[in-house]
């Protein structure tokens, strides 16, 4: 009996006896080695042999490789570096050998060829090297801002940090791949990115919404957060903060620059939009200032118009005063003689809005516009709006 009990235990040892001597051998080769290529050749010979626990071998290569190749020159011995680190990085990915993070990420900085630094950032998230999520988040956020210097590597950068960021799924990665699902990148790196972007979360409204917020992005970046929340199956208290959010920083400060101001009413309409839908919330006592503001200083007629349409859906008291107030002013032009091109159209949009509201205190207004000399179109649709009360 014990005959038998040593025999299976020497069944089970003798292989991993051997494989040590295999690593053995094969990291004396290594360590012997004279060029890169001869480097390379052992690597190779560990991998095809699927050797047990080599990772503490292609740690140790990698590690060899990072420190002396700033002495490898020639262009072919670079290409044996390139393909020697490949090997490596994917070995250590694919085996979650945490223990080499740093070096993996060492040559996504060292090496500069770009298949190098894409399967190091892969491997990075592979192994779940959590500390360097931030690292490969602002890789990803430096290659999509830079734009496409060379595209076809600035390409496979980003597929291997939005891969990694995948595998880490955590939602701080949300943004930054977001973001690349609508940049400048061909259409396989966007799908990537928009396949990775469910698994990074769930529902990003939070997420979105901190980019709406933060100054460090651009108003396009703003825009396309603001659009992806409002086309999401986020809560609808999800859409009114991210709607009286942008409305408010619509209208922060003033810029002689064109284009952000051009922006920034998009941004307004947007929200304008999405308020006349979900409402303000809990926020309508200071958004209904903001409402003012793009009823009485918008650069067109289309905000104009947004504006009494979200007073429309708020229908509080406070709201039918504002819609009564324009109302009244318009009134008064019209006893003066003194209506500008616009005012009728405007009258129109305010009858219809504060008749929507359903709120009886829009009822002296509606009757203020029966009292005077209006045609008989609109004194029609302001009967027809104090009927709806």
């Amino acid at each position: 009996m014990k005959r038998l009990i040593i025999i299976a235990l020497l069944s089970f040892s003798v292989p991993a006896l051997f494989a040590d001597e295999e690593l053995d051998f094969y990291t004396e080769q290594f360590n012997n080695a004279g060029t890169v290529f001869e480097q390379l050749g052992a690597v190779k010979t560990v991998v095809s042999q699927n050797l047990a626990d080599a990772d503490s071998f292609y740690a140790m290569a990698l590690s060899r490789l990072l420190s002396g190749y700033p002495n490898v020159k020639s262009t072919q011995e670079k290409q044996a570096a390139d393909d020697m680190a490949i090997l490596l990085v994917q070995q250590l990915g694919k085996d979650g050998y945490i223990e080499a993070g740093q070096s993996v990420w060492n040559a996504v900085k060292t090496f500069s060829n770009a298949l190098v630094k894409s399967e190091s950032l892969i491997a990075l998230g592979r192994m779940n090297a959590e500390n360097f999520i931030p690292h490969v988040t602002q890789v990803l956020v430096d290659t999509t801002t830079r734009g496409p210097i060379n595209r076809t590597s600035g390409e496979r950068i980003a597929y291997g940090a939005i891969t990694a960021l995948a595998n880490y799924k955590d939602p701080s990665g949300y943004i930054p791949v977001f973001f690349a699902a609508n940049s400048w990148y061909k259409a396989w790196v966007k799908k990537a990115a928009n396949d990775a972007l469910p698994i990074l979360s769930e529902d990003p409204a939070e997420q979105l919404m901190a980019a709406i917020k933060d100054a460090a992005y651009t108003y396009d970046q703003k825009l396309l957060a603001l659009r992806a929340i409002e086309r999401s199956d986020t809560s609808d208290e999800n859409k009114i903060k991210a709607a009286t959010t942008a409305l408010t920083l619509g209208w922060a400060g003033a810029s002689v620059n064109s284009d952000i101001r051009s922006k920034r009413v998009q941004l307004r309409k947007i929200a304008l939009d999405m308020i006349s839908t979900y409402g303000a919330g809990d926020d309508e006592a200071s958004i209904l200032n903001y409402l003012n503001w793009s009823y009485r200083y918008a650069d067109d007629d289309e905000e104009r118009l947004a504006a009494v349409s979200a007073f429309s859906k708020l229908a509080s008291d406070e709201a039918v005063k504002y819609l009564g107030v324009y109302i009244i002013e318009i009134n008064e032009k019209k006893v003066r003689g003194a209506l500008a091109a616009q005012d009728e159209r405007h009258i129109r949009a305010l009858i219809a809005g504060i008749g929507n509201t359903h709120n009886q205190a829009a009822k002296p207004y509606l009757q203020a516009v029966l009292a005077i000399n209006w045609t008989n179109q609109i004194q029609k649709l302001a009967q027809q709006a104090l009927n709806n009360l």
